[in-house]
């Protein structure tokens, strides 16, 4: 899921010796040039055989990347990513120029509804995040979710019909858009739950118990946690602030020990009695880790 420390943990485990990151090929504005929307469903809103060409691309390091420049990039970073590249794009060359690396790990929230089928062939760390929070730093980040209509219909295509949908003209857009996903994905995980191939990874657990949650992962994926990973880990609450910077999407100055509570200045109290009342009436809130 977005917002739920996936750029932090995809960082740990790429200090694992022979791991490297592949940043979210997947992303429709920067990703892989033939990937044209947001969160494919392989088998619902593309062809099974179309996502693993795709996914194949990115195994065998040869995937083709879009420049990724967006209207409100200074002249500097727009010069960067046509010389350069992107963050996906440049993570995918490291990767192909460091034949050392033994194992890939994708990071990309883009791939959460295609963790079914990718979950028969690769194994799938799940982030979760309680979603107060989430919708808390979606409102930060001014993100909203326009594929929600388009993706309750690509939920049809899977058999999944007569969805209730979430709507409210008295709250923001990002706000809405938070507990439209968690709709989403809370349907969506009853296909999902109990698959052994999936690990489902509790950021709010993380936050408070970092290498505790660290080490059963590690143990899952059946790596050592070293003493250089734990102290990558030890560093996540070593900010000094207790609420992170408005668009800043990944602020290092802030305790994440706190991730959970700063919703609280951020959302209104309209909002969070609507959270509460839709997510306690209609789907289960995706809390749950191992």
């Amino acid at each position: 899921m977005p917002r739920t420390a996936t750029t932090a943990l995809g960082d740990i485990l790429s200090s694992i010796n022979g791991y490297n990151m592949i940043y979210e090929p997947f992303n429709a504005s920067q990703g892989i040039l033939s990937v044209e929307k947001n969160y494919l469903i392989p088998g619902a809103n593309t062809d099974n055989s179309n996502f693993d060409d795709i996914f194949d691309s990115i195994i065998n390091l040869n995937a083709k990347f879009k420049l990724g420049i967006k209207k409100d990039d200074s002249v500097i970073k727009k010069t960067i990513k046509t010389l350069f590249g992107n963050e996906s794009s440049l993570s995918l060359l490291k990767s192909k120029f460091f034949p050392n690396q033994k194992k890939l790990i994708v990071k990309d929230p883009f791939l959460v509804f295609a963790s079914l089928h990718l979950s028969k062939n690769y194994k799938i760390v799940m982030c979760e995040r309680p979603i107060l929070p989430l919708a808390g730093s979606f409102k930060r980040m001014g993100w909203e979710f326009p594929e929600y209509d388009r993706l309750v219909k690509d939920f049809e295509s899977m058999g999944i019909r007569d969805i209730e949908k979430i709507e409210n003209n008295s709250i923001s857009l990002p706000v809405l858009g938070a507990i439209q996903f968690c709709q989403l994905y809370s349907i969506f995980k009853h296909r999902i739950d109990g698959k052994e191939n999936i690990y489902f990874f509790n950021q709010d657990n993380f936050s408070i118990n970092p290498e505790d949650s660290i080490k059963k992962l590690f143990n899952w994926l059946d790596e050592k946690c070293t003493d250089k990973i734990l102290k990558k880990v030890q560093r996540l609450n070593s900010g000094d602030t207790l609420i992170p910077k408005k668009d800043v999407q990944h602020d290092l100055s802030y305790k994440k020990s706190l991730s959970n509570k700063y919703y609280k200045s951020i959302l209104t109290d309209e909002e969070i009695s609507f959270i509460d009342s839709v997510a306690e009436e209609r789907f289960e809130l995706p809390t749950r880790g191992l």
